[in-house]
């Protein structure tokens, strides 16, 4: 699991796409306590933090847009 930390626009479409399918899988495991790699240090980096998780969340999906990708997911 891993959230990059770098501007999205400086992300290769591999880890812009990865980056965004893993913020998917964090936020699922805190917002519905999953046990399922919840010890992992980048799911517990984020617990407590859901809104900067939010924003980043926003935006990638802002960055997919601009690239023409069609954002799908909640």
């Amino acid at each position: 699991m891993r959230i990059w930390d770098l501007p999205p626009e400086r992300l290769c479409r591999n880890h812009l796409l990865g980056e965004h399918r893993e913020l998917h899988a964090i936020w699922s495991i805190l917002t519905n306590s999953k046990k399922g790699y919840s010890r992992h240090p980048e799911v517990l980096r984020w617990k407590g933090r859901l809104k900067a998780l939010y924003l980043r969340h926003q935006i990638l999906v802002k960055e997919m847009g601009i690239r023409g990708y069609r954002h799908n997911s909640p």
